[in-house]
Protein backbone atom coordinates (compact mmCIF):
# COMPACT_ATOMS: atom_id res chain seq x y z
CA UNK A 1 0.00 0.00 0.00
CA UNK A 2 0.76 3.46 -0.55
CA UNK A 3 2.72 4.93 2.49
CA UNK A 4 2.93 8.27 3.84
CA UNK A 5 5.52 9.39 1.28
CA UNK A 6 2.64 9.58 -1.22
CA UNK A 7 0.11 11.94 0.95
CA UNK A 8 1.46 15.20 -0.37
CA UNK A 9 0.97 13.98 -4.00
CA UNK A 10 -1.75 12.38 -3.47
CA UNK A 11 -4.40 14.39 -0.93
CA UNK A 12 -6.04 16.90 -3.32
CA UNK A 13 -7.94 14.04 -4.05
CA UNK A 14 -9.20 13.19 -0.48
CA UNK A 15 -12.43 14.70 1.23
CA UNK A 16 -12.45 12.91 4.36
CA UNK A 17 -10.95 10.31 6.48
CA UNK A 18 -12.50 7.30 7.28
CA UNK A 19 -11.92 5.72 11.03
CA UNK A 20 -12.46 2.13 12.09
CA UNK A 21 -11.86 0.81 15.51
CA UNK A 22 -12.23 -2.78 16.20
CA UNK A 23 -12.41 -4.11 20.10
CA UNK A 24 -14.93 -1.84 21.21
CA UNK A 25 -17.46 -3.63 18.98
CA UNK A 26 -16.66 -7.24 20.70
CA UNK A 27 -18.59 -5.38 24.23
CA UNK A 28 -21.81 -5.00 22.33
CA UNK A 29 -23.58 -3.90 25.76
CA UNK A 30 -21.41 -1.09 26.17
CA UNK A 31 -20.94 -0.36 22.62
CA UNK A 32 -22.75 2.57 22.20
CA UNK A 33 -21.06 4.21 24.96
CA UNK A 34 -17.81 3.26 23.93
CA UNK A 35 -18.17 4.94 20.32
CA UNK A 36 -19.47 8.10 22.35
CA UNK A 37 -16.32 8.00 24.06
CA UNK A 38 -13.95 7.63 20.82
CA UNK A 39 -15.62 9.99 19.01
CA UNK A 40 -15.41 12.35 21.25
CA UNK A 41 -11.68 11.97 21.61
CA UNK A 42 -11.25 12.03 17.84
CA UNK A 43 -12.67 15.65 18.09
CA UNK A 44 -10.23 16.70 21.33
CA UNK A 45 -7.49 15.26 19.37
CA UNK A 46 -7.80 17.06 15.59
CA UNK A 47 -10.09 19.63 16.40
CA UNK A 48 -12.61 19.02 14.08
CA UNK A 49 -16.58 17.38 13.70
CA UNK A 50 -16.24 13.47 13.66
CA UNK A 51 -19.36 11.66 11.66
CA UNK A 52 -20.83 8.49 12.94
CA UNK A 53 -21.78 5.67 10.15
CA UNK A 54 -22.11 2.13 10.73
CA UNK A 55 -19.43 0.45 12.20
CA UNK A 56 -17.02 3.48 11.44
CA UNK A 57 -16.42 7.08 11.77
CA UNK A 58 -15.76 10.00 9.43
CA UNK A 59 -13.78 13.05 9.23
CA UNK A 60 -14.35 15.36 6.47
CA UNK A 61 -11.84 17.16 5.01
CA UNK A 62 -11.70 21.00 3.84
CA UNK A 63 -9.48 23.09 1.71
CA UNK A 64 -6.45 24.25 3.47
CA UNK A 65 -6.27 21.18 6.04
CA UNK A 66 -2.56 20.03 7.11
CA UNK A 67 -4.18 16.33 6.07
CA UNK A 68 -0.36 14.86 7.01
CA UNK A 69 -0.87 16.24 10.37
CA UNK A 70 -4.18 14.97 11.17
CA UNK A 71 -3.28 11.83 10.02
CA UNK A 72 -0.60 11.65 12.41
CA UNK A 73 -3.25 13.16 15.54
CA UNK A 74 -5.41 10.22 14.49
CA UNK A 75 -2.59 7.89 14.89
CA UNK A 76 -2.23 8.69 18.72
CA UNK A 77 -6.13 7.91 19.79
CA UNK A 78 -6.99 5.01 21.53
CA UNK A 79 -9.52 2.63 20.10
CA UNK A 80 -8.57 3.17 16.58
CA UNK A 81 -7.39 0.06 14.81
CA UNK A 82 -7.11 1.56 11.22
CA UNK A 83 -7.59 4.72 9.23
CA UNK A 84 -7.71 5.92 5.83
CA UNK A 85 -7.91 8.96 3.85
CA UNK A 86 -10.31 8.29 1.29
CA UNK A 87 -12.67 9.55 -1.32
CA UNK A 88 -15.97 9.93 -0.82
CA UNK A 89 -18.35 9.63 -4.23
CA UNK A 90 -22.00 8.75 -4.76
CA UNK A 91 -22.21 5.87 -7.34
CA UNK A 92 -19.47 3.24 -8.64
CA UNK A 93 -18.81 5.27 -12.01
CA UNK A 94 -17.71 7.92 -9.70
CA UNK A 95 -15.22 5.40 -7.71
CA UNK A 96 -13.89 4.01 -11.37
CA UNK A 97 -12.92 7.74 -12.22
CA UNK A 98 -10.89 8.35 -9.26
CA UNK A 99 -9.11 5.15 -9.51
CA UNK A 100 -7.73 5.82 -13.19
CA UNK A 101 -7.35 9.31 -11.90
CA UNK A 102 -5.51 8.15 -8.90
CA UNK A 103 -3.99 4.82 -10.09
CA UNK A 104 -2.06 6.60 -12.85
CA UNK A 105 0.02 8.10 -10.49
CA UNK A 106 1.46 5.77 -8.25
CA UNK A 107 3.22 3.20 -11.12
CA UNK A 108 2.09 0.64 -9.56
CA UNK A 109 2.09 -2.67 -12.25
CA UNK A 110 -0.11 -4.72 -10.14
CA UNK A 111 -3.65 -4.34 -7.91
CA UNK A 112 -6.35 -5.75 -5.92
CA UNK A 113 -9.83 -4.16 -5.30
CA UNK A 114 -11.07 -5.24 -1.58
CA UNK A 115 -14.69 -3.93 -1.34
CA UNK A 116 -16.55 -4.00 2.23
CA UNK A 117 -20.76 -3.50 1.34
CA UNK A 118 -22.21 -2.29 5.02
CA UNK A 119 -25.07 -1.16 3.05
CA UNK A 120 -26.90 -4.58 2.28
CA UNK A 121 -29.67 -2.31 0.37
CA UNK A 122 -26.94 -1.83 -2.49
CA UNK A 123 -28.09 -4.02 -5.66
CA UNK A 124 -24.63 -5.74 -6.31
CA UNK A 125 -22.63 -7.91 -3.85
CA UNK A 126 -19.07 -7.34 -2.94
CA UNK A 127 -17.63 -9.60 -5.43
CA UNK A 128 -20.02 -8.13 -8.13
CA UNK A 129 -18.48 -4.51 -7.60
CA UNK A 130 -14.74 -5.72 -7.33
CA UNK A 131 -14.60 -7.93 -10.32
CA UNK A 132 -16.55 -5.08 -12.18
CA UNK A 133 -14.46 -2.34 -10.86
CA UNK A 134 -11.01 -4.51 -11.40
CA UNK A 135 -11.76 -5.32 -15.06
CA UNK A 136 -12.32 -1.59 -16.28
CA UNK A 137 -9.47 -0.36 -14.45
CA UNK A 138 -7.23 -3.18 -15.88
CA UNK A 139 -8.76 -2.78 -19.29
CA UNK A 140 -7.60 1.21 -19.27
CA UNK A 141 -4.40 1.31 -17.18
CA UNK A 142 -2.86 -1.86 -18.21
CA UNK A 143 -2.66 -3.36 -14.42
CA UNK A 144 -2.59 -6.92 -13.44
CA UNK A 145 -4.80 -8.07 -10.62
CA UNK A 146 -2.89 -10.15 -8.21
CA UNK A 147 -4.41 -10.94 -5.04
CA UNK A 148 -1.62 -12.41 -3.17
CA UNK A 149 0.90 -9.97 -3.51
CA UNK A 150 -0.36 -6.93 -5.13
CA UNK A 151 1.94 -3.70 -5.52
CA UNK A 152 -1.42 -1.42 -5.02
CA UNK A 153 -4.27 -2.37 -2.63
CA UNK A 154 -7.68 -0.73 -3.02
CA UNK A 155 -10.32 -0.42 -0.34
CA UNK A 156 -14.19 0.32 -1.73
CA UNK A 157 -16.66 0.90 1.54
CA UNK A 158 -20.15 0.84 0.39
CA UNK A 159 -22.16 2.32 3.05
CA UNK A 160 -26.12 4.16 3.45
CA UNK A 161 -24.03 7.53 3.46
CA UNK A 162 -21.88 6.80 0.03
CA UNK A 163 -18.88 4.79 -1.55
CA UNK A 164 -15.62 5.49 0.30
CA UNK A 165 -12.38 5.27 -1.84
CA UNK A 166 -9.21 4.25 -0.65
CA UNK A 167 -5.57 3.54 -1.24
CA UNK A 168 -3.43 4.21 1.83
CA UNK A 169 -4.47 2.31 5.26
CA UNK A 170 -2.89 3.70 8.71
CA UNK A 171 -2.60 1.68 11.37
CA UNK A 172 -3.95 2.79 14.66
CA UNK A 173 -2.89 2.03 18.01
CA UNK A 174 -5.82 -0.22 18.66
CA UNK A 175 -7.36 -0.93 22.54
CA UNK A 176 -10.32 0.95 24.40
CA UNK A 177 -10.76 4.35 24.02
CA UNK A 178 -9.73 6.43 26.75
CA UNK A 179 -11.65 7.45 29.67
CA UNK A 180 -13.74 3.92 29.18
CA UNK A 181 -11.79 2.27 31.93
CA UNK A 182 -11.80 4.48 34.78
CA UNK A 183 -8.69 6.46 36.80
CA UNK A 184 -5.54 5.02 38.05
CA UNK A 185 -1.92 6.69 39.10
CA UNK A 186 0.90 5.65 37.46
CA UNK A 187 4.05 4.89 39.54
CA UNK A 188 6.57 7.03 37.09
CA UNK A 189 10.58 6.88 37.99
CA UNK A 190 11.06 9.08 34.77
CA UNK A 191 12.59 5.81 32.77
CA UNK A 192 11.16 4.30 29.87
CA UNK A 193 9.72 1.23 31.80
CA UNK A 194 7.37 3.06 33.97
CA UNK A 195 6.43 5.53 31.20
CA UNK A 196 5.48 2.37 28.93
CA UNK A 197 3.44 0.54 31.61
CA UNK A 198 1.38 4.05 31.90
CA UNK A 199 0.90 3.73 27.75
CA UNK A 200 -0.52 -0.11 28.13
CA UNK A 201 -2.80 1.32 30.73
CA UNK A 202 -4.53 4.46 28.92
CA UNK A 203 -4.38 1.42 25.98
CA UNK A 204 -6.92 -0.30 27.97
CA UNK A 205 -9.17 2.75 28.15
CA UNK A 206 -7.90 4.04 31.65
CA UNK A 207 -7.42 7.96 31.98
CA UNK A 208 -3.65 7.79 33.27
CA UNK A 209 -1.93 10.20 35.99
CA UNK A 210 1.40 10.23 37.46
CA UNK A 211 3.11 10.35 40.91
CA UNK A 212 6.79 10.98 40.24
CA UNK A 213 9.09 10.90 44.04
CA UNK A 214 12.45 13.19 43.49
CA UNK A 215 15.47 14.01 45.20
CA UNK A 216 14.94 17.78 44.78
CA UNK A 217 13.96 20.61 46.87
CA UNK A 218 11.33 20.90 44.52
CA UNK A 219 9.28 19.69 41.35
CA UNK A 220 9.26 22.36 39.17
CA UNK A 221 13.24 22.41 38.17
CA UNK A 222 12.51 18.88 37.29
CA UNK A 223 9.15 20.03 34.32
CA UNK A 224 12.24 21.05 32.18
CA UNK A 225 14.46 18.19 32.63
CA UNK A 226 15.09 14.64 30.60
CA UNK A 227 12.16 13.10 32.77
CA UNK A 228 9.90 14.77 31.30
CA UNK A 229 10.55 13.20 27.77
CA UNK A 230 8.52 10.67 28.16
CA UNK A 231 6.03 12.13 29.61
CA UNK A 232 5.55 14.38 26.52
CA UNK A 233 5.44 11.20 24.48
CA UNK A 234 2.39 10.33 26.71
CA UNK A 235 0.80 13.79 26.38
CA UNK A 236 0.83 12.76 22.91
CA UNK A 237 -2.10 10.09 23.26
CA UNK A 238 -3.59 11.59 26.52
CA UNK A 239 -3.64 15.21 25.62
CA UNK A 240 -3.75 16.20 29.49
CA UNK A 241 -2.79 14.93 32.47
CA UNK A 242 -1.51 15.65 36.01
CA UNK A 243 1.37 15.03 37.78
CA UNK A 244 2.18 14.50 41.79
CA UNK A 245 5.69 15.23 42.64
CA UNK A 246 6.99 14.52 46.31
CA UNK A 247 10.67 15.68 47.12
CA UNK A 248 12.71 12.29 49.57
CA UNK A 249 14.97 14.58 50.82
CA UNK A 250 12.88 15.44 54.27
CA UNK A 251 12.81 11.80 55.08
CA UNK A 252 16.47 10.15 54.08
CA UNK A 253 17.29 9.83 56.86
CA UNK A 254 15.09 6.38 57.65
CA UNK A 255 16.54 4.41 55.19
CA UNK A 256 20.29 4.80 56.99
CA UNK A 257 19.43 1.61 59.30
CA UNK A 258 19.55 -0.53 56.04
CA UNK A 259 22.25 -1.47 53.58
CA UNK A 260 22.68 -2.96 50.21
CA UNK A 261 19.36 -5.06 48.46
CA UNK A 262 17.94 -4.76 51.71
CA UNK A 263 17.74 -0.47 50.97
CA UNK A 264 15.94 -1.48 47.59
CA UNK A 265 13.26 -3.29 49.15
CA UNK A 266 12.43 -0.09 51.81
CA UNK A 267 12.40 2.20 49.03
CA UNK A 268 10.08 -0.25 46.82
CA UNK A 269 8.05 -0.43 50.29
CA UNK A 270 8.24 3.12 50.74
CA UNK A 271 6.72 4.49 47.44
CA UNK A 272 4.32 1.95 47.12
CA UNK A 273 2.58 3.34 50.19
CA UNK A 274 3.20 6.60 49.31
CA UNK A 275 1.38 5.97 46.38
CA UNK A 276 -1.41 4.06 47.61
CA UNK A 277 -1.97 7.34 50.28
CA UNK A 278 -1.85 9.75 47.29
CA UNK A 279 -4.22 7.45 45.40
CA UNK A 280 -6.44 7.35 48.15
CA UNK A 281 -6.06 11.18 48.90
CA UNK A 282 -7.18 12.25 45.06
CA UNK A 283 -9.46 9.74 44.16
CA UNK A 284 -7.47 6.66 42.26
CA UNK A 285 -8.86 2.99 42.94
CA UNK A 286 -5.02 1.72 41.43
CA UNK A 287 -1.72 2.11 40.44
CA UNK A 288 0.62 1.44 38.20
CA UNK A 289 3.78 -0.11 38.17
CA UNK A 290 6.78 -0.93 35.52
CA UNK A 291 8.03 -3.83 37.41
CA UNK A 292 9.58 -6.74 35.46
CA UNK A 293 10.00 -10.52 36.85
CA UNK A 294 13.38 -10.88 34.64
CA UNK A 295 15.11 -11.24 37.56
CA UNK A 296 13.42 -14.29 40.09
CA UNK A 297 15.58 -12.32 42.89
CA UNK A 298 12.89 -9.65 42.14
CA UNK A 299 10.40 -11.57 43.40
CA UNK A 300 10.19 -12.67 47.43
CA UNK A 301 10.46 -9.00 48.26
CA UNK A 302 8.86 -7.31 45.28
CA UNK A 303 5.33 -9.72 46.96
CA UNK A 304 5.83 -9.46 50.32
CA UNK A 305 5.64 -5.35 50.29
CA UNK A 306 2.52 -6.24 47.24
CA UNK A 307 0.10 -8.02 49.97
CA UNK A 308 0.36 -5.08 52.45
CA UNK A 309 -1.30 -2.84 49.90
CA UNK A 310 -5.33 -2.32 50.22
CA UNK A 311 -5.12 -0.88 45.92
CA UNK A 312 -5.39 -2.93 42.64
CA UNK A 313 -1.52 -2.97 41.24
CA UNK A 314 -1.81 -3.02 37.68
CA UNK A 315 1.96 -4.38 36.42
CA UNK A 316 1.21 -4.46 32.51
CA UNK A 317 5.05 -5.12 32.07
CA UNK A 318 5.72 -7.86 34.50
CA UNK A 319 6.52 -10.87 31.60
CA UNK A 320 8.41 -8.05 29.27
CA UNK A 321 12.20 -8.53 29.00
CA UNK A 322 14.31 -5.80 28.91
CA UNK A 323 15.01 -5.70 25.01
CA UNK A 324 11.25 -6.09 24.49
CA UNK A 325 10.50 -3.13 26.32
CA UNK A 326 13.17 -0.84 24.41
CA UNK A 327 12.04 -1.93 21.54
CA UNK A 328 8.51 -1.45 22.25
CA UNK A 329 9.48 2.11 23.30
CA UNK A 330 11.70 2.73 20.09
CA UNK A 331 8.49 2.20 18.19
CA UNK A 332 6.78 5.00 20.43
CA UNK A 333 9.34 7.33 20.56
CA UNK A 334 9.81 6.75 24.20
CA UNK A 335 13.46 7.98 25.02
CA UNK A 336 14.86 4.05 26.05
CA UNK A 337 16.94 4.49 29.51
CA UNK A 338 19.62 2.58 30.90
CA UNK A 339 17.38 1.11 33.74
CA UNK A 340 15.82 -1.60 31.72
CA UNK A 341 18.91 -3.73 31.83
CA UNK A 342 19.45 -3.36 35.57
CA UNK A 343 18.32 -6.40 37.44
CA UNK A 344 17.00 -4.73 40.92
CA UNK A 345 16.64 -7.14 44.11
CA UNK A 346 14.49 -6.88 46.31
CA UNK A 347 15.37 -9.78 49.29
CA UNK A 348 12.87 -10.49 51.68
CA UNK A 349 12.14 -8.42 54.77
CA UNK A 350 12.40 -10.36 57.93
CA UNK A 351 8.68 -8.75 59.26
CA UNK A 352 7.17 -7.19 56.00
CA UNK A 353 3.96 -6.18 58.26
CA UNK A 354 6.30 -4.32 60.68
CA UNK A 355 7.97 -2.43 57.79
CA UNK A 356 4.97 -1.31 56.58
CA UNK A 357 3.22 -0.10 59.86
CA UNK A 358 7.03 1.99 60.53
CA UNK A 359 6.31 3.73 57.00
CA UNK A 360 3.06 5.33 58.17
CA UNK A 361 4.99 8.13 59.61
CA UNK A 362 7.33 8.92 56.87
CA UNK A 363 4.91 8.39 54.05
CA UNK A 364 2.86 11.34 55.83
CA UNK A 365 5.56 14.09 56.74
CA UNK A 366 6.33 12.98 52.49
CA UNK A 367 3.24 14.00 51.73
CA UNK A 368 3.39 17.41 53.34
CA UNK A 369 5.63 18.45 50.75
CA UNK A 370 3.13 16.90 47.64
CA UNK A 371 3.10 19.49 44.29
CA UNK A 372 0.46 18.83 41.88
CA UNK A 373 0.86 20.14 37.84
CA UNK A 374 -1.28 19.98 35.30
CA UNK A 375 -0.10 19.28 32.22
CA UNK A 376 -1.30 19.69 28.82
CA UNK A 377 0.27 19.21 25.33
CA UNK A 378 1.85 21.79 23.79
CA UNK A 379 1.44 23.77 26.84
CA UNK A 380 3.39 25.36 29.80
CA UNK A 381 3.22 23.51 33.05
CA UNK A 382 0.62 24.26 35.78
CA UNK A 383 0.73 24.00 39.28
CA UNK A 384 -2.79 24.01 40.92
CA UNK A 385 -1.39 23.19 44.46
Amino acid sequence: MLGWGMLETLHPEYNCVVIHYGEITLKRSRRGKFERILRENLEEHVGVGVRRLQGRLVIDLEPGMDVAGLLERIGKVFGVVWYAPAVKVSSLEEARDILLRILSRTGARSMKIMVKRSDKRFPKTSIEVARELGREVSEKLGLRVDLKNPEQTIIIEITEDGIYVSLIKLRGPGGLPLNASGRVLGLYSGGAGSALACWFMMKRGCRVDLLHVHDEESGEKLLRSEIMYNVEKLLEYALRMRIYMIPLKPILGMFEDYQGDEKSTVKAAFILRLGEEVAKLKGYPGLVLGSRLEDLNVLEGLLEMLSMRSLPVHMPLIAFTGEEVAKRCSMLGFRVTQDLWEHKRYPAIPDPAELWRKLEAPVKRALEGLETYDLRLGIEPKRVS
